[in-house]
C-alpha cells in the first residue's frame, strides 16, 4: 500500500520529482503524437483552408500544449495561465476522443479498424491522465487565464459544429456529440480547477 501511495504521489507531482528522464520521454512522446495527429488529419487538412487547420487538429494541439507546458516547467519558466490552458485542453480532448470512439464503437472498433482505434483510445487516456500533473503545478488560476481558456474551447466548439471543422466521424446523432462536446468545455475547466485546488491536500502519507 505504501508503494502504491508513493507511486500515485510521484505521478501527481511528476514535475517535482527526480524522474527527469520520464518527463523528457513524455515530452518527446507527445511531440511524436502531435506529428502523427497531423498526419491522421491529413485528408481533412488538405480539403480545408489553412486558416482552419489549428481548429481541426484539436487532439494533436492538446498533446503539443502538454509538451510546451512541460518544457516551460522544466526550464523554470512555468506560466500558470498556459498550464491551465494546456491541462483543460488535454482533459477535454482526451475524454472527448474516448467517448466518441465508444459512442461510435460499431464503426471505430469494427474488425478492420479496431487495432488502430484501440491504440488511439489508449493514447487519449494517457493524454487525459497527463493533465493531472500539469494541473498540479498550477499555483494560481487567474481570471485572464480562465477567460482565454474558455474562449478558445468555445471557439473550437463553434468552429467544429457550426463551421464543420470537427473530425471525420459518423454523422448520425451528431446533436448528441455536440451536446457532450459543449458540456466538456465546462467540465474540463472545472476538473482542472478541482485538481489544482484539491490535489495538494490529499493525504498520501503512509
Amino acid at each position: 500500500m505504501y508503494e502504491l501511495k508513493k507511486s500515485v504521489r510521484n505521478f501527481v507531482f511528476l514535475f517535482q520529482s527526480s524522474y527527469r528522464n520520464l518527463i523528457y520521454f513524455l515530452i518527446i512522446s507527445n511531440l511524436a503524437g502531435t506529428l502523427y495527429g497531423f498526419y491522421y488529419y491529413k485528408y481533412q487538412l488538405m480539403n480545408s483552408s489553412i486558416i482552419f487547420w489549428p481548429l481541426i487538429t484539436d487532439c494533436p494541439n492538446a498533446s503539443l500544449f502538454f509538451s510546451v507546458s512541460a518544457i516551460l516547467i522544466v526550464l523554470g519558466k512555468k506560466k500558470d495561465g498556459f498550464s491551465y490552458f494546456a491541462a483543460s485542453n488535454m482533459f477535454k480532448y482526451g475524454v472527448w476522443a474516448m467517448v466518441t470512439l465508444l459512442y461510435h464503437s460499431d464503426y471505430f472498433f469494427s474488425p478492420e479498424r479496431w487495432l488502430l482505434y484501440s491504440g488511439i483510445f489508449v493514447t487519449h487516456f494517457i493524454l487525459l491522465m497527463e493533465s493531472i500533473p500539469v494541473a498540479a503545478t498550477i499555483e494560481k488560476i487567474s481570471l485572464k487565464g480562465s477567460f482565454f481558456t474558455l474562449s478558445w474551447l468555445l471557439f473550437n466548439d463553434f468552429s467544429d459544429y457550426i463551421l464543420d471543422t470537427h473530425p471525420y466521424i459518423p454523422e448520425r446523432n451528431l446533436d448528441i456529440v455536440v451536446a457532450y462536446t459543449f458540456s466538456l468545455t465546462f467540465v474540463s475547466m472545472l476538473a482542472v480547477y478541482f485538481i489544482h485546488s484539491r490535489i495538494r491536500k490529499i493525504n498520501l502519507s503512509p
